[in-house]
């Protein structure tokens, strides 16, 4: 050190470079280290919500797969169950209309009792092979002529398939007073063989001729795109990211997502047959995370995407946010220590810095010796001066007493006077019973969110408690400690002992009203009146045993106001 002191004070240019390395010795590690535990902590997080979105995305495309079945499943036991629609709907055109009024009424209240099984449902209508209406919605308006000369028909013709869903505008079918695209299932009612058997239509040549390829008509059910979307438009996957649906071209129809999926990366995932899972995708130059599972009822698919950056942009403001005192307090740690030295090297020699440590460490013992045995005597002589009425004598007192307390209680400034007392008190105290204290605290704001005799309250029970269970153990290693920080957005204050340590079955019963570890001179009250406190600021407390002892945790949230309740003790 005192080789150092002299190149300094000697060599301009070499002390510079040395100090420069010195403190990038000092520093570096500890970027690198923080720079690790920030990436270990974003990727924690990113994962833990990334397994959050995949548990959604595999529920919400259930409900909506089991919504579909159920609908399919209506329809279907209204048109396979009822032979009867299947004959009458081959033969419409050619009963009266007093039967055909009658076949109406039927089918509407079958789906009428349909609608109020199923609130999905937004409206239904009939037609026949020939493009007779045969039962209509009253929010519906279907035209059977233009149904029959439309490409969907053909479409219909064509597809093996018994049912088949769409979701769009087509000039044949609608909503009355509603211009919107329709998300509908179009069910094709299939020939059967008893229709031959059917005694009112045996003189009907053309019933008699068809066979297992026809269709005698077909039931439109019109779904509700509003009510449908409740299965999922709710669920929360970050405040921009989206569920929603997509047909069997890859094209959005009922989405809530926000942002444009290409068809390329969906067919990608869907080939692969990469379902349930969230992939890490590039969409116009930006990360995201996209997944996909099927809908098996209508060979469509549910997609979920979220932006990679909005998963951790919380967590990354918190830990910005603790960063920023670490950075102050460390650059001002590096000022301190430049400025230390350049004076050092200049104004204290060998001898000079010797005998200054040895009188700075002799008068700070003596000073702690003196306080250690006096402070006792100093309370007894004010309380004599106040029970004889010497009021001012007292108050001279108490200030002169006070001035030799200042050096140590330099040593940490809260911000709140009536705390730092509360902890003074709790210092003195434990010296004389040779507990060591360690004290690590911040300074409170001053609109900090608990009233101030409630704090002093729980803070006070926390270390008479503390001190209670050191005074009464014999060992010559007896610690204390408090801690006072802020830590993803709350305040905590942390009271530790290390002996004797509390025993797993009495930790979930120690904050209960009326129970104590102290017989008769404990009324069971203490920790209980702390939770109750604690509580009525939306706060907790929470007690962890370790090697380091007992750890009674107390939490607040920063920008959290405290409730007006009274407490029932």
């Amino acid at each position: 050190m005192n080789r150092l002191l002299r190149i300094f004070s000697k060599d301009k240019v070499k002390s510079t470079w040395l100090l420069i390395i010195f403190l990038i010795l000092i520093y570096a590690p500890m970027t690198f280290y923080v720079k690790f535990v920030h990436n270990r902590t974003i990727a924690a997080v990113e994962k833990e919500k990334i397994d959050d979105i995949e548990q959604i995305l595999r529920q919400s495309s259930q409900s909506v797969n089991l919504v579909l079945n159920n609908i399919e499943e209506g329809v279907f036991k209204i048109t396979r169950n009822h032979h009867g629609i299947s004959i009458l709907l081959g033969g419409f055109k050619y009963f009266s209309e007093d039967f055909k009024s009658n076949f109406m009424e039927f089918i509407e209240e079958r789906f009428e009792a349909l609608e109020r099984t199923m609130p999905y449902i937004d409206g239904f209508a009939c037609i026949s092979r020939d493009g007779e209406v045969v039962a209509l919605d009253e929010n519906i308006v279907l035209d059977g002529e233009k149904f029959l000369k439309s490409d969907f028909y053909n479409k219909l013709l064509s597809s093996d398939q018994q049912t088949l869903w769409h979701y769009g505008h087509l000039d044949f079918v609608g909503f009355k007073e509603r211009d919107e695209k329709m998300l509908f299932l179009v069910y094709k009612v299939p020939y059967i063989e008893k229709i031959k058997a059917a005694p009112q239509l045996r003189d009907i040549d053309e019933i008699q001729n068809m066979d297992g390829t026809d269709n005698l008509g077909y039931f439109f059910i019109a779904i509700s795109s509003e009510s449908f979307k409740t299965l999922y438009k709710d669920t929360n996957i970050g405040n921009t990211g989206g569920l929603g649906i997509y047909d069997v071209d890859k094209n959005p129809v009922l989405s809530t997502v926000n942002y444009h999926v290409p068809q390329s990366i969906l067919n990608s995932l869907v080939q692969k047959e990469n379902f349930y899972k969230m992939n890490k995708v590039v969409i116009s130059k930006e990360k995201y995370f996209l997944g996909v599972a099927p809908l098996s009822p209508i060979d469509w698919f549910f997609v979920a995407v979220v932006p990679k950056d909005e998963l951790t942009t919380t967590v990354k403001r918190n830990l910005k946010s603790n960063y920023t005192p670490i950075i102050l307090v460390s650059i001002a740690a590096a000022l301190l220590i430049i400025i230390e030295t350049l004076i050092l090297s200049k104004v204290i020699s060998e001898k000079e810095m010797a005998n200054y440590r040895l009188v700075v460490s002799e008068k700070m013992n003596e000073k702690l010796r003196i306080y250690k045995h006096d402070f006792t005597n100093h309370l007894q002589i004010i309380w004599g001066l106040l029970e004889l009425k010497h009021y001012d004598k007292a108050l001279n007192y108490l200030l002169k007493a006070s001035n030799e307390g200042r050096t140590i209680k330099e040593k940490y400034e809260i911000g709140i006077p009536e705390i730092e007392s509360t902890i003074f008190s709790v210092l003195s105290r434990a010296r004389e019973q040779n507990i060591e204290v360690q004290i690590d605290c911040i300074t409170l704001k001053s609109d900090f969110p608990v009233k101030i005799y409630d704090l002093t309250k729980i803070l006070s029970n926390l270390l008479k408690n503390a001190m209670y269970s050191l005074e009464r153990v014999e060992s010559n290693n007896k610690k204390l400690k408090i801690r006072i920080y802020e830590e993803l957005g709350e305040y905590i204050f942390e009271v530790i002992n290390n002996l004797p340590l509390i025993h797993e079955d009495m930790k979930e019963k120690i904050f209960e009203k009326g129970f104590t570890t102290k017989g008769k001179e404990g009324s069971g009250l203490g920790l209980y009146i702390v939770k109750k406190l604690t509580e009525k600021y939306r706060g907790s407390i929470e007690l962890n045993v370790d090697e380091e002892g007992n750890h009674f945790i107390v939490r607040f949230p920063i920008e959290q106001k405290a409730d007006n309740k009274i407490l029932n003790i």
